[in-house]
């Protein structure tokens, strides 16, 4: 399942952010291109297993979309809004999520 969401924050701001997550969250870093705006790490809790792949795009004016795909057997959604709202409590914003099934989406977009 893939969410979406635009902060208005510099993609900098926001990559920092999404590490404070991982740190949080005693995460385990997949894989990282920090300057291409792409995080990926996985998260152990409940008993269950998610791996979060967060994809941060500039779309200038101090805007950034955050892309953020998990890959789990449960939970997806509920665990998309989670992780937006702990991303929320380190950037502030009042911004809506959009959240679609991976295979229903679209072809890729830009956010």
């Amino acid at each position: 399942m893939v969410g979406k969401k635009v902060y208005l924050q510099p993609k900098g701001m926001v990559i920092n952010g999404i590490c404070d997550l991982v740190e949080v969250q005693k995460g385990r870093i997949t894989f990282s291109d920090t300057p291409g705006g792409v995080v990926h790490f996985l998260v152990k809790m409940y008993g269950a297993a998610w791996e979060l792949k967060f994809t941060v795009t500039d779309l200038g004016q101090n805007r950034t979309c955050v892309r953020l795909e998990v890959e789990s057997e449960k939970g997806q959604e509920k665990f998309i809004h989670r992780e937006f709202a702990l991303l929320d409590s380190f950037l502030i914003t009042g911004a809506e999520i959009e959240a679609a099934e991976k295979a229903a989406q679209q072809p890729e977009e830009k956010c």
